[in-house]
């Protein structure tokens, strides 16, 4: 659960260390069980910043101990497209020679459709893409249709993955819907009352990536974001990009 995913895996883990690079100085702590088996100590200088955990998961808790390399790997993936231009290398030294792997991506989002979409044909060469900070609330997404009649969404508040959607999701389809109306009318491109939300999501790949300074989730695994505020962000962010 994020917010207590450290002190979770200090818990489930018959042994754990802890070390952090900040200011020039190497710290680290030990535990075990989840109770320090040390004060907070000084493990000299260091030129570099971030922390490093290591940990043994606890033989008396869990019946089988495994590590499931495509669920780490899928989640490692998704962290690259949503931090553009970070590295994150994985590395698994159980097996000979040690599997590596790396992901690095400069596009962001844009990245990660072209990902989503695979061999799906797409409609138009372009990806759409945007990314801006408005009222205090980074918003970034993309998309692309392609032949698929079948809808591909993925959201995201704080590089947490909301499967259940949220507010920003809402905002994105509302804009999307809206643009896309208001232009098709415009143009003289429709008859009737226009097109549904379940018409322009047809064959469409996306992903919308907020960041939200305080982040209000409905439960607590975080599927869905509750924020009003970011709808209304969202939605004005992608409205006018997609206009243009």
């Amino acid at each position: 659960l994020h917010g207590v995913g450290i002190s979770v895996v200090c818990a489930l883990s018959s042994w754990m260390k802890a070390e952090v690079c900040r200011q020039g100085v190497k710290y680290y702590q030990e535990y075990s069980k989840g109770k320090p088996k040390t004060k907070l100590k000084k493990a000299g200088k260091c030129r570099q910043t971030g922390t490093t955990v290591i940990f043994e998961p606890d033989e008396e808790i869990f019946r089988q101990i495994k590590f499931e390399r495509k669920k780490i790997l899928n989640h490692l993936r998704r962290q690259a497209y949503l931090t553009k231009g970070v590295r994150i290398k994985f590395i698994d030294s159980t097996k000979t020679p040690p599997f590596e792997y790396t992901f690095y991506f400069e596009g962001g989002l844009k990245s990660y459709i072209k990902y989503l979409i695979g061999s799906n044909v797409p409609l138009h060469p372009n990806v759409f893409y945007v990314s801006k900070e408005k009222d205090g609330i980074l918003v970034e997404a993309a998309f692309q249709y392609t032949q698929e009649r079948e809808c591909w969404e993925e959201s995201f508040a704080n590089n947490i993955y909301t499967g259940d959607g949220g507010t920003h999701l809402t905002g994105f389809r509302a804009a999307l819907t809206r643009v896309l109306n208001d232009y098709a009318k415009k143009n003289d491109l429709l008859e009737g009352e226009g097109l549904t939300g379940q018409d322009v999501r047809e064959g469409l790949s996306a992903a919308v990536s907020v960041k939200v300074p305080e982040p209000q989730f409905e439960g607590q695994t975080k599927t869905k974001l509750g924020n009003p505020e970011v709808r209304t962000v969202v939605e004005s962010v992608v409205s006018e990009a997609l206009g243009d």
